[in-house]
């Protein structure tokens, strides 16, 4: 039975149970997340009813269709614009970059092993993710990092699978998102690769299937598949190699040769623009041949050294960066293990328009698709 005399809660409760729904909204995007955010929202509303007595009259449908209308645009902006991945651009990142090392934090420059916890493991491939920490001199910010954990993904593929690129070479190398690059070819892993101009007109060296779509340029990084087997690093590793690329697209910078990080990688005064933190795309290989995919999680943002530092900590031999920023994304699935991630709304295409205003104020489009995926399809 309703209780008398406590109507009076009725909005205060419902207001705050609006606010825990819209934060709630913001780390959870998606349509079945807006649609469980509102069915618990109007439930919970229904409670404080009975529970304060509260006897609603007048614009009842008025009010409904406004509390509604006000979650689901705000759910949908949400999911537009990715904010359970991109609030991360609001915290401080000046600070040192901490990784586990015997479960305790400590500076990436000081860890010389780095804590993995393993996902999946099979003899194709393992997935395990690293966890970060930067520490944060504002409360909301200390108190978000703990609820919610900045993190890298490291994907490692033993040479023997099938290693391809995918793209629509029949239509100028039209862009894609993750999800239209894997219709072209049912894959394992998918991963976006080549810069790109602000007409998604890709950049540098491209070989497909055996026939070479454009030239080399300066920068010095590839991903090459040589006589079936994947190579990634500086253009020197591939002097030695023997045979002609099935497939070749081009990166930069290159990071690590031998296992050592390149003099302009150590030194970050040497390049400003590699300083910013960002989402982050390494590619590389072990000494043992196995390619390795190390690459930014939900909040994970790094800039070019530390990310070179983690693939050097955990064994990575040859590296290069390849595109990231809003234009990551990837996706990793084998049986019912499934992972996915995109920096930015890679799905809705709100139209030239507005493509236009964002690359005017932003320098990027809305929507964001590639031109050039890697991809691996495991041989088991």
């Amino acid at each position: 039975m309703a209780k008398t005399g406590y109507g009076w809660l009725h909005y205060p409760g419902v207001l705050g149970w609006h606010l825990a729904t819209v934060s709630w909204l913001i780390f959870h995007n998606g349509f079945i997340p807006l649609f469980v955010g509102i069915c618990v929202f109007f439930g919970g509303r229904f409670l404080l009813r009975r529970i304060t007595g509260y006897t609603t009259s007048g614009l009842k449908i008025i009010k409904n269709a406004f509390l509604f209308i006000s979650l689901f645009a705000f759910g949908a902006f949400c999911s537009l614009v990715k904010s359970e991945t991109n609030y991360a651009y609001f915290l401080d990142t000046t600070s040192a970059l901490e990784v586990l090392s015997d479960d305790q934090w400590i500076p990436i420059e000081s860890a010389s092993k780095i804590d993995l916890e393993e996902g999946y493991k099979s003899a194709s491939a393992t997935h395990q993710t690293l966890r970060i920490h930067r520490r944060q001199p504002k409360m909301w910010a200390k108190a978000m990092v703990k609820m919610i954990p900045q993190v890298v993904h490291i994907f490692t593929f033993n040479p023997s699978n099938e290693f391809y690129l995918l793209a629509d070479v029949n239509e100028g190398f039209k862009p894609m998102n993750v999800e239209e690059a894997n219709e072209r070819k049912s894959s394992n892993f998918v991963i976006n690769s080549s810069f790109y101009d602000t007409q998604n007109q890709v950049l540098g060296e491209v070989i497909y299937l055996g026939k070479r779509y454009q030239r080399k340029t300066h920068s010095s990084g590839y991903f090459k598949v040589i006589n079936g087997v994947p190579h990634a690093g500086p253009a020197s590793i591939f002097n030695d190699l023997n045979g002609s690329p099935s497939y070749a697209c081009q990166a930069h910078p290159s990071t690590l040769k031998n296992g050592m990080l390149f003099s302009y990688i150590e030194d970050e005064s040497m390049q400003v623009l590699w300083n910013q933190k960002t989402y982050r795309n390494l590619i590389g290989e072990r000494k043992d041949g196995r390619l390795v995919v190390v690459v930014s999680g939900n909040g994970a943002l790094l800039d070019v050294k530390e990310i070179t530092q983690i693939a050097q900590r955990i064994g990575v031999y040859h590296a290069s960066l390849f595109d990231a920023g809003s234009a990551l994304q990837y996706r990793f699935e084998d049986g019912s293990y499934r992972m996915d991630f995109s920096a930015f709304n890679n799905t809705y295409d709100l139209g030239r328009l507005t493509d236009r205003l964002a690359m005017k104020f932003f320098r990027k489009k809305f929507i964001q698709r590639s031109p050039i995926f890697i991809g691996v399809k495991f041989k088991q």
